[in-house]
């Protein structure tokens, strides 16, 4: 009886934390997390949640300091903690413009508060975040990160954060996100705009907000005790329940779809002064970035005009071999950092290191094409990983880093400081962009779209001899083009040694490699040629052999396994893929059967495979060719690309069975 009546204690406890959580309030009172908040075990509308935030609010106030206007952002955050891995929620940070030596304007941290509460045999005990557990970083020319840590996080335990900025960009107003990493219980963010300032004002993302619009009375404070009177927008925005922006497969950037508030400044009104209109412009960024010293101002200057006249870079005629001369020229004083930014350093300096950021190369690279008769620029982006850049909203905040934009004849080739194993138009996956701009002085900025560039090819041949006890006894000969060569070079440069790189491939082909050759596998360049010996044992029954003709993968997995997805699907790259088989049978086997054929396009003509196998004089012909020609398709095209990998995989998977002829 007494275990009967634990256990009923035991699950009403469970029970309690949960409907806790089902019918939990928001609370406001900050500093004063509840009964629920502090009992509660889990969050049902999202049962595997590591965390939740129970309540963030921000709100945005408009004032006047010294006769110019601020625009100060307050935020408070409630979490609570419910898994082990939800414990790193205790670590956060603030990021902001700090440095106003550039424009004269700046941001300012003014306050920023931590409070860790848990309950401990019954009581709560509040613990505060020290001044010691507060560091700065200047993660850029103009941005500091302000990392934070919260003491004495454990699961149950509920966290509070609270925040001011004040800012001298009372003309941008960042985005306000509604969404996080872990879902959202509640969140609210108001805004009151005063009448001289005219924003358009848009909501977009996947779930709606409640939202109210007023016009109110203000009162700016105008110090010496004056104030300011005047009339004001109020925009109130709410949303309850937002589900958490986790990562998904084929997905660069979840945090893009989030559930968002955008203000662009449209006009400046204010009364005995001329109108000011601020239409998106970005000739105006163009301009700002080339008049900065670390952008415009790492333009001209050659660093290594000497060693280009001693490696006789002028003689070469052909511009595209010019071009990858001076490139690997380049890349044999300076490495890449690991870092991609969008200012550079000086050139002595990374030559002094030997190492800078994709654009401290990128702006030595520039001077030196532009200095061999080549036509060099910038162009500026905002990298797959973070998100898509808005044409609408010019802004350099969006701009994340740059690659180099070089003439040879009349179209655009692509070059970046970052490449270590790729070539000219062969970019790493995250900077191939659908928007880039190229900038130049005295030149009008030009947009240009990435995602088509070189891309991956990948063809292979295998000429196989099948055993009677099923063994296969093959040669393959493959080539790889583009990004496909570009990823091989960069597993065998990460292997440990070529052993290890030789084991992991056959880990991934399920068969045993007595040979492997790799032809233009150092460096830089367009093509790596592959041969292979290798072996692998078929099922077997009896004289009945199982053959899968498809010794080199060409679709291991189909990663969407969603039935519904409401954020799209992103490709690599661009790919073409050919696998050709040929299987020589043990005498006197015959094929049973032989699969159908496979035909398969998409209606826009973006994706497409054929595969077919047939039988002739005792060899069997297996031939696959899968093309993916777009790497962007959307929530809407989810079901298009599911079906079609989930019958490409389905038939990759079809096994032939061979049999001894009566």
């Amino acid at each position: 009886m007494r275990r009967i009546n634990l256990l009923i204690i035991m699950l009403t406890l469970f029970l309690d934390g949960v409907l806790q959580a089902q019918n939990l309030e928001p609370n406001l009172k900050w500093g004063k997390p509840t009964e629920a908040e502090l009992s509660m075990t889990s969050y049902s509308p999202d049962p595997d949640a590591e965390a939740v935030v129970l309540c963030s609010q921000t709100e945005i106030r408009y004032e006047l300091v010294g006769g110019s206007f601020k625009a100060t952002r307050y935020e408070k955050q409630r979490i609570k903690i419910l898994k082990e891995e939800g414990k790193k929620w205790a670590n956060g940070g603030i990021v902001y413009e700090y440095n106003g030596h550039r424009t004269g304007r700046c941001e300012e941290l003014v306050k920023l508060k931590g409070t860790a509460f848990n309950l401990v045999d019954g009581k709560l005990v509040k613990t505060k975040m020290e001044g010691s557990m507060i560091n700065h970083e200047d993660v850029s020319k103009v941005t500091r990160l302000t990392k934070y840590t919260i003491p004495q996080v454990t699961v149950g335990t509920v966290i509070e954060v609270e925040s001011e900025v004040a800012s001298d960009f009372f003309y941008s107003i960042d985005d306000w996100i509604a969404q996080s990493d872990i879902p959202v219980y509640y969140t609210s963010y108001d805004i009151t705009i005063p009448e001289y300032f005219k924003f358009n004002v848009d909501e977009v993302g996947l779930n709606r907000l409640e939202r109210k619009i007023d016009f109110v009375s203000m009162g700016l404070s105008a110090g010496g005790g004056n104030m300011l009177n005047c009339q004001g927008q109020r925009f109130q925005f709410i949303g309850h329940e937002l589900p958490a922006l986790r990562e998904h497969k084929m997905l660069y950037a979840p945090q893009s779809y989030a559930q968002r508030v955008t203000m662009e400044l449209r006009s400046i009104e204010i009364p005995g002064r001329l109108t000011q209109n601020f239409s998106n412009d970005w000739d105006n960024v163009d301009e700002r970035l080339l008049d900065d010293e670390d952008f415009g101002g790492r333009l001209g200057k050659n660093p290594l005009k000497a060693e280009m006249q001693a490696a006789g870079i002028a003689s070469i005629t052909d511009p595209k071999d010019r071009a990858m001369a001076i490139f690997k020229l380049l890349k044999d004083h300076v490495k890449w950092n690991g870092k991609y930014t969008l200012y550079g350093e000086s050139a002595g300096k990374v030559l002094k290191e030997r190492t800078g950021s994709n654009a401290s190369i990128n702006f030595m690279l520039i001077n030196m094409l532009n200095d061999a008769g080549i036509e060099a620029r910038p162009a500026v982006l905002r990298s797959r990983d973070r998100g898509f850049l808005t044409i609408t909203r010019a802004s350099i905040k969006q701009l994340n880093t740059c690659v180099v934009a070089l003439k040879l004849g009349e179209a655009y080739s692509f070059l970046d400081g970052s490449i270590e194993d790729g070539w000219l138009d062969i970019l790493p996956d995250r900077l191939l962009v659908d928007r880039a701009r190229i900038v130049g002085k005295g030149k009008t900025g030009e947009w240009v779209d990435l995602t088509a560039l070189a891309g991956a090819k990948t063809q292979s041949m295998v000429m196989a001899q099948l055993q009677p006890d099923g063994t296969l006894v093959a040669d393959a000969q493959s080539r790889f083009t583009g990004s496909e060569a570009a990823s091989l070079r960069h597993d065998f440069r990460m292997a440990t040694d070529s052993a290890t790189f030789v084991a992991q491939l056959a880990q991934e082909l399920n068969s045993e490699i007595q040979s492997l050759e790799l032809t233009e596998h150092h460096g830089l360049g367009i093509n790596v040629e592959r041969k292979m010996h290798l072996t692998k044992q078929c099922d077997t029954a009896g004289d009945m052999i199982y053959l899968n003709p498809w010794l080199l993968n060409v679709l291991s997995e189909n990663p969407l396994t969603e039935e519904q997805r409401t954020l799209p699907v992103e490709f690599p790259h661009i790919a073409t893929e050919s696998l050709n088989t040929q299987v020589t049978l043990p005498e006197g086997y015959v094929v049973e059967e032989v699969p159908q054929p496979l035909t398969m396009r998409s209606e826009d003509g973006t994706l497409s495979c054929s595969i077919a196998t047939v039988v002739n004089d005792g060899k069997l012909s297996s031939r696959c060719q899968l093309q993916v020609n777009k790497i962007f398709f959307t929530p809407n095209e989810y079901p298009v690309v599911k079906n079609f990998l989930d019958e490409v995989y389905k038939r990759l998977q079809d096994v032939i069975v061979i049999k001894k002829a009566l």
